[in-house]
């Protein structure tokens, strides 16, 4: 390793969204010497390049069995957002739970081959490009550490090019405690901070990317730390610290992770408000736009000069309908009505608990949340521009009366009689109509839902709007033609990450300014998405009944908020982990629907016979009636089988595996 260092061409020119990937297009390396890659600046940024390739983001194209694509892929439909209960679809739940062996010693051999043979040539950079690239390598080996430590707690620290020929017992490494690794991201994180600037080419990383990354594991920690005692996950590897941290410890961490989230607001990013009037429209847009001010870190997916990277996705074409909307593949995935309402209950009931009538689907949704707005497609909601612009017709059926509550339909089941068959009208195929008093009427919706819940359109009566690119024209929303940017860190996040920092600490030291502190943050998000203040009460009530520890009503709320703001964004599957929540919110958890239905008895006409219609909203179940149970062991990931029989000082496993 000292005389040469063969790189896969691979890892160098196939980048994986980056923008630096433009300044790549090189004749091939094949093997070359230290020299010629960490003896000038040219060499060593473009190995450095190399290394971004292989960063574990979670994004369109992550699958939780499949692990990290560096290749284009389609099945957007199978996230971490199916798993966390926030979509349902083809896949559900338990599958990807236990993970995909992911074990990149080999991308962390090539970083800390650049950190010990950098400094040989200090002396062929600027001050400036030899910090950088010294700060970049240590942002690098932190990502794919955290990216090991939140799915199986203490993992081997390496921190030196391991030598091949070394003798044995020296190769087979044993596991650090989970906290250790935690400490030794912080401290490769402050390394980076300390050196790189406060700017750098988008898709690479600066002082603020690193402090970005730091608040989030930092925030992690401090959760393990204070709640992984209420898993009662027990054995070996509980008892040598390997999974789990002593909860002494929580302090400390969330305070790395407030004074991260600290700097990177001081930085030079703001909240997306380039359409301040407009609020919905402003959060669609926040997630297409390649300039936004609140991007901290992105991915690029470039399919056009001067960005070309090859890279695409295929995020429109798998939640979208076709023919509508699509012209390839049709929607998987749908939002469920449990997130949905996490914005606040919607307006389908009155007071006595009678479904409201509605003439217009539209009007359900007029006065809700625009961030709620731009986060789902409700029915009758539009898409696309100009002349393709068209609605989403989403329908369950007709009612023939609907005299009653809402509550008679007991959430869609055919044994209430308000259900019966000769009451309420259901189809398979789309289009099938009805003769109500020699008027055809169309049964159920052009995009749903269709009886039986028929795949390839909405099961739960909402489509996802957050990324979709509202810009494309039908005929190009196929598989592998999408590039919308995937957000890896932006502002939101990290306002967020303070937020609960700060009311984490409050607590701890009972501090009460510091817990007010935390919702001038929320205040911030709140205020972007159109949203009503949240009034802090110091006397918030307590809900430690729920997941068996304390948690006030304040603490509850900042957590809510999270999902709201990063819904869809992956992130919810490893809150409920470090939250220690995910066997209590995932147990028997049950989608549920949203379904119109037209009642026919109600149908009025206007003197030109324009018809008035009657819409009432139903909570059903989804109609594939699929549950979800989380397992406690969940909670990590086993250490991969094939890893272990080749070293065994990776023992204990995880505890239940």
């Amino acid at each position: 390793m000292k005389k040469s260092i063969a790189i896969a061409i691979i890892g160098l020119f196939l980048c994986s969204g980056m923008q630096s990937c433009k300044k790549m297009d090189l004749d091939p390396l094949g093997v070359l010497g230290e020299d010629a890659l960490f003896g000038n600046e040219a060499g060593a940024r473009k190995y450095v390049a190399g290394m971004y390739s292989y960063l574990p983001i979670e994004d369109f194209v992550y699958h939780p069995e499949r692990g990290f694509r560096w290749d284009n892929y389609w099945q957007n439909s199978e996230t971490l957002a199916a798993m966390s209960g926030e979509m349902t679809g083809q896949f559900w739940g338990v599958a990807g739970a236990q993970g995909f062996g992911y074990w990149p010693y080999d991308r962390i051999r090539n970083v800390n081959t650049l950190i010990a043979g950098l400094p040989k040539y200090k002396a062929n950079y600027t001050e400036q490009g030899y910090n950088q690239i010294f700060g970049e390598a240590h942002f690098l080996r932190a990502f794919y550490y955290f990216a090991l430590v939140k799915r199986y707690g203490g993992v081997p620290i390496i921190k030196d090019v391991q030598d091949p020929t070394a003798d044995k017992e020296q190769l087979l490494v044993s596991r650090n405690k989970e906290s250790e690794v935690y400490h030794f991201i912080n401290e490769d994180l402050q390394v980076a901070i300390s050196m790189m600037s406060g700017s750098s080419e988008r898709g690479r990383a600066n002082k603020y990317v690193a402090a970005a990354l730091l608040s989030r594991a930092m925030l992690y920690a401090g959760s393990i730390a204070k709640y992984s005692s209420y898993s009662n996950l027990s054995g070996d590897a509980t008892d040598k610290q390997l999974v789990g941290i002593k909860k002494e410890e929580a302090e400390w961490f969330f305070k790395q992770a407030y004074d991260a989230a600290t700097t990177v607001l001081a930085g030079p990013y703001s909240l997306y408000n380039k359409n301040a009037q407009d609020k919905e429209l402003n959060y669609v847009n926040l997630f297409l736009d390649l300039d936004s001010p609140e991007d901290i870190l992105i991915k690029e997916y470039s399919l056009t000069a001067p960005h070309n990277n090859r890279l695409k996705h295929s995020y429109d074409a798998t939640h979208l309908p076709n023919p509508t909307f699509s012209s390839d593949n049709e929607s998987a995935a749908y939002p469920v009505l449990n997130v949905v309402e996490l914005f606040g209950e919607l307006p389908i009931t009155d007071a006595g608990g009678k479904p409201v009538r509605y003439t217009d689907r539209k009007q359900l949704y007029a006065d809700l949340e625009p961030r709620q707005r731009a986060t789902f497609y409700f029915s009758g909601m539009e898409l696309r521009e100009g002349a393709e612009r068209r609605s989403f017709d989403i329908q369950r059926g007709l009612y023939k009366t609907f005299p009653g509550k809402a509550s008679d339909a007991q959430m869609g089941a055919g044994t209430a009689a308000i259900n019966s068959e000769s009451n309420r009208i259901l189809a398979g195929p789309k289009n099938s109509l009805f003769d109500y008093n020699g008027t055809k009427i169309n049964i159920t919706g052009e995009h749903g839902m269709w009886k039986d819940g028929h795949a390839n359109n909405t099961r739960t009566g909402f489509y996802i709007r957050k990324y979709i690119n509202y810009k494309m024209s039908t005929k190009d929303v196929k598989l592998y033609n999408s590039t919308q940017p995937w957000k890896v860190f932006r502002l939101a996040e990290i306002l967020l990450n303070k937020a609960e920092a700060a009311y984490e600490l409050g607590l701890i030291k009972n501090d009460d300014a510091l817990k007010q502190e935390a919702f001038q943050y929320i205040a911030q998000i709140r205020n972007r998405a159109g949203a009503k203040p949240y009034l802090y009460t110091a006397a918030s009530a307590n809900l430690s009944g729920k997941y068996g520890y304390p948690l006030d009503g304040n603490l509850q709320f900042i957590r809510e908020e999270r999902e709201r703001e990063l819904c869809f964004e992956n992130h919810h599957w490893w809150d409920m982990r470090r939250w220690r929540i995910a066997d209590v919110e995932l147990n028997n958890f049950v989608p549920n629907s949203l379904m119109p239905y037209l009642v026919l008895d109600e149908l009025k006409y206007a003197p030109g016979g324009e018809r008035i219609n009657s819409f009432i909203f139903i909570r059903e179940k989804e109609p594939w009636n699929k549950t979800f149970n989380f397992e406690k062991k969940w909670y990590y990931e086993p250490i991969p089988g094939g890893e272990l029989n080749k070293n065994p000082n990776l023992y204990p496993q995880n505890p239940i595996y």
